[in-house]
């Protein structure tokens, strides 16, 4: 058998090796591209991370994330990785209200962003809202909603930021705790430490509502924004003074008088006790007595649920008096 020698043109040799070496290139970088980054399922400080969730890329970054760590709480929240401007991943309550709701004025209140680094928090959180961490998963609770300034908060999202990515996790109902947050998954395959965490606020709507039999009939709370049945209720506002009760007669249907005040309900500010004190007068009806009183004192859901008789501060029959005070912990 003869062979023959053909002549090699080195410029179409050249030309099939670079083509061969990109395709390769192409594929391998295919394959890394479909490899997620999930979580192990590590637990810190007794607290399961929840398990894992789809991976996700941060829109400002080139590594592969995983958000997971589902709080464990009871609310079993999934976080999510939301786009934002910052280019190492910190979010704001603005772009948290869009991402959700589509709404970036969404939240009432947006808390600072407090930094965390060795072993503590560089910054205050609210009075009243607890936070601890032990430098990975996260735990917050307030035992009542959250006074600031004038008004009182729940706390709508948690902003939880490590590396160079955050974690949200968002409550439509607001929510006054829960624990095992953490920053999204890195490279290590575990949730990575904790940067910063930031809260977003949504308020708590809290009245205000009274009646009190009388010597004769009796009185409550009207002419507010709403009522179960004749007894109304008032926007809660610490240290206001303006409220008036109404004498309501037995008829047919019953109602508030609105032409017959009999006094007024004033609420304190919280002293340093921590006490509230609602006071109820007759200065418009002297000659009527309070002689068995009901208060209530809280939000508008709890209040849609309740009757007067089930209002939780009561005096129950009392001698006949001109005027009630309640202290109320808050």
């Amino acid at each position: 058998m003869k062979y023959q020698l053909i002549p090699i043109d080195m410029g179409k040799l050249n030309y099939l090796l670079v083509s061969l070496l990109i395709g390769i290139v192409l594929v391998s970088c295919q394959k890394d591209d479909l490899t997620p980054v999930t979580s192990k399922g590590a637990t810190a400080s007794g607290q399961n991370s929840g398990g894992t969730s789809a991976s996700s890329s941060d829109n400002n970054s080139n590594n592969s994330i995983s958000s997971t760590s589902i709080s464990s709480n009871g609310s079993s929240v999934t976080p999510q990785i939301i786009a934002g401007a910052n280019n190492g991943g910190n979010r704001t309550c603005e772009e948290v209200g869009l991402a959700f709701m589509n709404d970036g004025s969404y939240f009432d209140l947006c808390g600072e962003k407090i930094d965390y680094s060795d072993g503590g928090f560089k910054g205050e959180f609210p009075e009243g809202l607890n936070v601890s961490t032990d430098g990975k998963y996260v735990s917050f609770e307030a035992g009542q909603c959250i006074r600031i300034g004038d008004k009182f908060y729940r706390v709508g999202a948690v902003i939880v930021k490590g590396s160079n990515a955050a974690n949200v996790y968002f409550y439509p109902d607001g929510t006054l705790g829960d624990s095992g947050l953490s920053a999204p998954v890195n490279a290590s395959g575990k949730p990575a430490g904790l940067s910063n965490l930031s809260f977003c606020f949504v308020e708590c709507k809290l009245v205000i509502a009274f009646k009190s039999y009388l010597t004769q009939d009796w009185a409550c709370t009207s002419g507010g924004p709403g009522s179960i049945s004749f007894v109304g209720y008032y926007d809660f506002i610490p240290d206001h003074e303006g409220y008036k009760i109404y004498f309501t007669a037995h008829t047919n249907p019953v109602s508030a008088d609105l032409t017959k005040p009999v006094g007024n309900l004033m609420i304190s500010d919280i002293d340093d006790d921590g006490l509230l004190e609602v006071t109820v007068d007759n200065a418009d009806r002297t000659d009527l007595l309070f002689t068995d009183a009901y208060l209530f004192v809280g939000t508008l859901e709890q209040y849609n649920l309740s009757y007067y008789t089930g209002f939780p501060y009561k005096t129950g029959v009392i001698t006949p008096v001109p005027s009630i005070t309640f202290e109320l912990p808050f």
